[in-house]
């Protein structure tokens, strides 16, 4: 025996209003749902709605039309937030690039055109509360770059730097501050460093005098000279 089964009827609402918040063929959302809701009136006829079913349908729709389209206001106001946040991310990532394109230009320069005359690392022992001075000469006028890299893990130390004529022209202090942070893994280190760039130097004994006071842990220390005539600089 053959039967025939019924195809299946569409759903009363098969029209769906548009859903999506991005454009299509350049359409805005508003104009999306406007160019729907003629297809959305002829099905609301051809089912042969009431007055008031009719008018009752329409309200719905365009309730759910103010619905969406706030939903959308909504999603272009973050989406223009992101969108400035971002902006503000790549002009900060520019300057940075740019800061760091002239350090390494600097940093090229500096080592073109400078000389090491000391470089040493030194162990500091609680056991001990000074050293003697560490010396440089330096033979003619010039410029010095000086860096002094120090991390200790008890007591406290200072590095002082003098110039010939007795005068100090840097220096670094160091008190170890014990780290709150209970849940840090590995020993626990006070830093500090010191930069210093001086020019039109003394001629004569340079000294960088370190004193410690209980102190553990390790300093490490450069001069550079400029290979560059004072001069020309």
């Amino acid at each position: 025996m053959f039967c025939q089964v019924e195809k299946d009827k569409p759903a009363d609402n098969y029209i769906y209003p548009p859903n999506s918040y991005n454009n299509y063929e350049g359409l805005t959302p508003k104009e999306s749902w406007d160019i729907h809701k003629a297809a959305y009136i002829k099905q609301l006829k051809s089912k042969g709605s009431t007055g008031e079913e009719y008018d009752k349908s329409l309200l719905e729709y365009e309730k759910q039309k103010e619905e969406f389209l706030t939903q959308v206001k909504e999603q272009n106001r973050i989406a223009e937030v992101q969108r400035e946040k971002d902006d503000e991310l790549r002009k900060q990532h520019a300057i940075q690039r740019e800061k760091d394109a002239e350090l390494r230009k600097k940093s090229q320069a500096w080592r073109e055109h400078s000389e090491d005359i000391l470089i040493k690392n030194i162990t500091l022992s609680n056991k001990s509360n000074g050293s003697k001075p560490i010396t440089f000469d330096v033979p003619t006028k010039t410029t010095l770059y000086i860096g002094v890299r120090a991390h200790i893990r008890s007591g406290n130390v200072s590095i002082e730097i003098f110039n010939p004529k007795g005068i100090k022209e840097g220096e670094l202090s160091l008190k170890y501050q014990p780290n709150s942070n209970e849940n840090s893994d590995g020993p626990e280190y006070t830093s500090g460093a010191l930069n210093k760039t001086i020019s039109n130097t003394d001629v004569g004994e340079w000294q960088i005098k370190i004193s410690s006071q209980k102190s553990n842990g390790n300093i490490a220390m450069s001069v550079a000279q400029s290979i560059k005539p004072t001069v020309d600089e």
